[in-house]
């Protein structure tokens, strides 16, 4: 239970519901991870192990899991780990933590029906041929 919390308000960090759609755990993103997890036993270790140091970080710096953090607590941290070009030292287990959640969270985001919505994907739709345009006929001297 503290590790599907943990995953639902850091995708939610990832992904924050804005104006067009919801959030990443209203998506549904939360349960893809575990599913994920599940169906690919070698993301197991990475995500668990991440959980592990961002709970570790979070009780480092503030006395507490990364939960019971307050918003601004979570982004000092996660603003540490966001960008691995700003890398510190002692950060390189987080950003890797948080590549594979930042991933993991887009692919579940919009392959959601919220994520595909808010994508405007509308699939393949009919249209109605009328032949090739008049002016390209033209052009390669064809019309007729």
């Amino acid at each position: 239970k503290h590790e599907m919390k943990t995953i639902s308000v850091l995708s939610d960090i990832i992904l924050p519901k804005d104006d067009r759609s919801g959030s990443a755990s209203e998506a549904g993103v939360p349960d893809f991870i575990e599913f994920m997890a599940k169906d690919q036993p070698n993301l197991q270790t990475p995500l668990r192990g991440g959980l592990m140091w961002l709970d570790a970080q979070s009780k480092k710096r503030f006395d507490q899991v990364f939960t019971d953090c307050t918003p601004a607590q979570r982004i000092e941290i996660v603003e540490d780990i966001a960008y691995p070009e700003r890398k510190k030292p002692g950060m390189s287990q987080g950003i890797a933590f948080f590549s594979l959640m930042r991933n993991l969270t887009a692919s579940g985001f919009w392959s959601s029906k919220a994520g595909i919505a808010d994508l405007g994907y509308v699939g393949n739709t009919p249209n109605q041929w009328n032949g090739v345009p008049e002016e390209v006929l033209r052009q390669y001297g064809l019309e007729g």
